[in-house]
């Protein structure tokens, strides 16, 4: 909330955009152009790509509360885990392409539906 009070969130936003153009994302600096949708090591271009999106209930309750934790599925994981519990959905880029615009209205319907976190 301080950086949208002091005015800097917008350009914080605009920022983190063009860092897509040579992008140094994720640890891995393949600085490839996702801002012209180019694809490197993570799979993916300049949207995000979301499986799912819903209250989850499957962790411990100090994580999740009474209404769960609200958890969102993406595609084209970058980590490559050994043990990955959702190895489909994160390496085989499952879902769709979303826009921040809707990404952000995800984790707000996440809120609104009582989830005591968002991850």
């Amino acid at each position: 909330m301080k950086a949208f009070e002091e005015g800097v969130l917008h350009q914080r936003a605009e920022e983190a955009i063009e860092s897509l153009r040579s992008c140094k994302v994720c640890p891995r600096d393949c600085e490839i152009d996702r801002f012209n949708n180019k694809i490197g090591v993570c799979k993916s271009g300049r949207l995000a790509r979301v499986a799912s999106a819903f209250p989850h209930f499957g962790e411990e309750d100090c994580l999740r509360g009474w209404n769960g934790s609200g958890t969102i599925f993406f595609g084209w994981c970058n980590l490559r885990c050994v043990f990955c519990q959702n190895f489909e959905t994160s390496q085989f880029g499952e879902g769709a392409e979303v826009t921040a615009a809707e990404l952000a209205q995800m984790m707000l319907d996440l809120q609104e539906s009582g989830c005591h976190n968002i991850n």
